[in-house]
């Protein structure tokens, strides 16, 4: 099972975190505007020694397909929780992942529906 490691928020830049998949890769999960509001969350695999980065997947949660995903990846989750929050939701959504494969299948899967 991946770890998800520690929120970071900028009121200026959104917020982000680390997710250590099986495989040991890391992926970091970034929301533009952090916090319940709307934006883009976007999953980038980490390269080499943290130099530079591979986009996976992007979700705009101001789309009704956004919208839909986080609320199927939000609910029953108690409000006051960070998996709660668009990035907490997508933190957890993909830490159980093998590979950067497997997260971008995951989260290509998720947008298209029930």
């Amino acid at each position: 099972m991946g770890k998800v490691g520690r929120f970071v928020s900028d009121p200026k830049a959104g917020a982000y975190c680390d997710v250590t998949l099986d495989n040991g890769e890391k992926v970091t999960v970034n929301h533009d505007k952090g916090g319940f509001k709307g934006g883009h969350v976007s999953l980038e695999k980490k390269k080499w020694m943290g130099l530079g980065s591979e986009r996976l997947f992007v979700c705009d949660l101001d789309s009704a397909a956004g919208k839909a995903a986080v609320a199927r990846l939000t609910q029953g989750m108690p409000a006051d929780s960070a998996r709660a929050t668009p990035l907490g939701a997508f933190a957890e959504y993909v830490k159980d992942c093998k590979d950067a494969e497997d997260v971008r299948a995951k989260c290509q899967a998720l947008l298209a529906g029930p």
